[in-house]
C-alpha cells in the first residue's frame, strides 16, 4: 500500500464520528492580538562553540539550538481583518529569540476569499503564510505547553514552514481538503525550486471528546541547498559558527499522519496526541571536493499525553527518530565528514511541562527534558512566562 492510499484508507475508517467543520477564513471575527514568552533555562542544548546537528539528518531554516540562561523565545502580533464578504486580510509580525538576540520580521501576510466551484464553497488564499499540513510545521513557544520545538519539526520542517505561496481547501462530507503550492523557500526546498502539498483534515466531536486527525502528502525540491542556520537573517547573533560547505541537490517526500484529542471528564480534562512523519530523500550531497549519491528514509514518531483541572494542566511528551541512511559513489571518509554517518544512533527526547494560568492574561510554564538528540545525553530545565492579550 502506498503512501497516498493509507492516507486515504486512514481518514476513511474515522470519518463515522466526525462533524462537519467550516474553513472560511473570514468566518473569523475582526481581532487582533499578542503573544510573548520570556523562559530561563539551566543548562543549553548544545555547546554554544560548536555547530547544532542532529547526527543522521541534513538541518536548515531556524532550527537553532536553545541556549542557556534568559531568552524571549517568541513575540507575536497577530491580525485578522474581514475587508468585505467573503475577502479577509490576515498578518503575523513575529520575532524568534537565538542566543540572546532577537529580530522583528513580516512572519505571515496573506489574502483569502471564498467562492463557489460547482456547488461546493470553497476557499483560496495567497501570501506568505505557513502551511495547513500539521500544527507542527507551525511552532512558535507562546502557543503551547512546550517552550522548545519539536524534534519533528526541527527535522522535518526547519522549526516552523513559512513560505510565499497559494492553497485551496474546501469542506465536503465532515472532510476538510486542501491543496498548497508554495515557492520552495522554507527547508527541505530550496528557493524558486517549489513545495507542493495536499491534506485531509477531519474534525472529531463526539458527546465530550473532541478533537481531529489528518495525514498529508508534501514534495520538496532542492538545488544545491545548503545550511544556513548561521547565516546572517537566521542566527540573529554575533557568532562566528559556519555550517559545513555540503550542499544537497535532491528530492524529499514526506508523509504524516496525526491526531489530538480532549475528553471532558469534570472536574478533569485529559487530552492526547501522536504523530509520524515519514520522509523519503534522493539525491546528491556535494562539497568542495568530493560527493556521494544519497538515499535516506526518515521516521520521527511523537506521543502526547496531559491532564488538566482547574488552572493547572501537566504534560509528557516522547519523540523519537529511525534513521536509515544510504551512500554510494563515495568514499567513507567523505560519509563520515557529513556528519550523516550515525551508525544506528536514533535521536529522542522526553519533556515534562507543568502549566499554570497563575493571573488573568499570564502563564507560568515549568518543563523537564532529557535530550538525546546527540551522542552526548543531557538534561535541564526550565522556568518561562507565557503573556497573551486581545488587543482587539
Amino acid at each position: 500500500m502506498n503512501k497516498l492510499t493509507f492516507s486515504i484508507v486512514l481518514c476513511g475508517l474515522s470519518a463515522p464520528i466526525y462533524a462537519h467543520q467550516s474553513i472560511h477564513g473570514n468566518s473569523r471575527p475582526d481581532s487582533v492580538d499578542v503573544r510573548t514568552t520570556v523562559t530561563y533555562r539551566s543548562n543549553e542544548a548544545a555547546p554554544a562553540d560548536e555547530v547544532w546537528q542532529i547526527p543522521g539528518v541534513l538541518m536548515g531554516g531556524e532550527a537553532l539550538p536553545v541556549s542557556k540562561g534568559a531568552t524571549l523565545d517568541d513575540v507575536q502580533l497577530l491580525g485578522h481583518l474581514n475587508i468585505k464578504e467573503g475577502y479577509f486580510a490576515s498578518t503575523k509580525i513575529g520575532t524568534h529569540g537565538h542566543d540572546g538576540s532577537t529580530e522583528v520580521s513580516l512572519e505571515n501576510l496573506w489574502f483569502g476569499a471564498n467562492t463557489e466551484f460547482y456547488n461546493q464553497v470553497m476557499l483560496f488564499e495567497v501570501g506568505k503564510m505557513s502551511t495547513e499540513v500539521t500544527p507542527t510545521a507551525s511552532f512558535h513557544a507562546s502557543d503551547g505547553a512546550y517552550s522548545e520545538a519539536p524534534l519533528l519539526a526541527d527535522v522535518f520542517f526547519g522549526r516552523h514552514f513559512v513560505d510565499i505561496g497559494v492553497r485551496a481547501s474546501s469542506s465536503f462530507y465532515g472532510f476538510n481538503l486542501g491543496v498548497e503550492l508554495f515557492n520552495g523557500d522554507n527547508f527541505p526546498s530550496s528557493s524558486g525550486d517549489g513545495t507542493a502539498a495536499v491534506y485531509v483534515h477531519t474534525p472529531v466531536r463526539y458527546q465530550n471528546i473532541k478533537g481531529q486527525f489528518g495525514s498529508w502528502l508534501m514534495f520538496g525540491d532542492a538545488k544545491s541547498r545548503t545550511d544556513l542556520r548561521y547565516e546572517d537573517g537566521h542566527n540573529h547573533s554575533d557568532s562566528q559558527l559556519s555550517a559545513s560547505d555540503l550542499a544537497f541537490t535532491g528530492d524529499t517526500l514526506m508523509f504524516g499522519i496525526y491526531g489530538d484529542i480532549t475528553w471532558q471528564l469534570n472536574p478533569i480534562t485529559l487530552d492526547a496526541g501522536f504523530e509520524w512523519i515519514s520522509a523519503d530523500i534522493d539525491g546528491v550531497l556535494v562539497d568542495s571536493t568530493q560527493s556521494a549519491a544519497y538515499l535516506s528514509t526518515q521516521d520521527g514518531y511523537s506521543l502526547q499525553m496531559g491532564v488538566a483541572l482547574d488552572s493547572h494542566h501537566i504534560s509528557v511528551k516522547y519523540e523519537r527518530l529511525v534513521i536509515d541512511n544510504r551512500f554510494t559513489q563515495t568514499s567513507q571518509t567523505f560519509v563520515q565528514s557529513t556528519g550523516l554517518y550515525n551508525e544506528d544512533f536514533e535521536p529522542e527526547k522526553f519533556a515534562v511541562a507543568w502549566v499554570w494560568d497563575v493571573y488573568e492574561d499570564f502563564t507560568l510554564r515549568t518543563e523537564w527534558y532529557q535530550d538525546n538528540t546527540q551522542e552526548k545525553q543531557t538534561s535541564r530545565w526550565s522556568l518561562g512566562l507565557v503573556w497573551q492579550y486581545k488587543l482587539l
